[in-house]
């Protein structure tokens, strides 16, 4: 199976990362994500193959993405004769994922390349099975929704089950980093709750529902769904009539979007 690169514009000079102490710590990242053979997975910001090296035995084949020409050069040289890795030099934002078929990601990159790496992977028309990236906590909270549901969150729902696989320790980094980290896990639901064909007009609805963090989801939903019938099925679904955006779960949010007309279903 062969891996182009996407014509885009040249690579960007290398950012600052936080590269993991040992192989302990690459290791419990691996087994934290629940992988096995023959799974194929790429592998962003591989750097010189720490985390590479503790994926292998997990897995079918690994494309280990660097765009640091010395550091692929090291992860080159690391793996000169296992052909269940593939080092590539390039930036896993030109990466062209498989069209087709089962893949999964994980990936240890720069914080900044944190939400550019999610959006990726989840507006991917070929979403991959799983994704496992090690990112701050506070980054973690908000996509996943933990302790309160975000845009973001309540966006990629439909297709993905969030979870904190792994909480790390500063010291497992080196330069330690001054937030708290975790591995985030991604997985695709078995079936999605919102169709290809509606998938337009759930994100409309979500956007709408948020309106950029200002007044209740009744309110920001005026004119997408009608107030008598806000009203009777918000009340189903046990959402108080000023609730803030945040404070609605993603099976409310769900249920509400099924109470419009084009959403309900049977």
């Amino acid at each position: 199976m062969g891996f182009r690169m996407a014509r885009r514009s040249p690579l960007a000079t290398t950012l600052s990362q936080h590269r993991l102490r040992d192989e302990k710590v690459a290791e419990r990242i691996v087994t934290s994500t629940g992988l096995s053979p023959p799974a194929l997975v790429f592998e962003f910001g591989a750097g010189d193959g720490i985390l590479t090296a503790a994926l292998v035995p997990h897995t079918g084949r690994v494309v280990a993405i660097e765009r640091d020409r010395a550091l692929w050069r090291r992860l080159r040289d690391r793996f000169p004769d296992e052909p269940r890795v593939r080092p590539l030099l390039g930036d896993f934002r030109e990466v062209a994922l498989p069209r087709r078929g089962e893949y999964s990601v994980v990936a240890n990159l720069p914080f900044a390349h944190t939400s550019e790496a999610m959006r990726l992977l989840l507006e991917a028309r070929n979403r991959p099975r799983s994704a496992h990236l090690v990112m701050s906590r506070d980054a973690a909270m908000r996509w996943g929704g933990f302790g309160g549901e975000t845009m973001v969150s309540v966006l990629f729902k439909p297709w993905f089950e969030f979870r904190v696989a792994l909480a790390l320790r500063r010291r497992d980094f080196v330069p330690p980093p001054r937030t708290d980290c975790v591995l985030l896990s991604a997985r695709l639901r078995p079936g999605p709750l919102v169709s290809a064909s509606e998938a337009r007009r759930w994100e409309h609805f979500v956007r709408r529902g948020f309106g950029a963090g200002r007044g209740s989801v009744r309110r920001n939903l005026a004119g997408v769904v009608g107030y008598e019938q806000f009203k009777r099925r918000a009340r189903a679904l046990g959402v108080e009539s000023g609730a803030r955006p945040g404070t609605v779960s993603f099976e409310q949010w769900l249920g509400l979007w099924r109470a419009t007309s084009k959403g309900r279903r049977p």
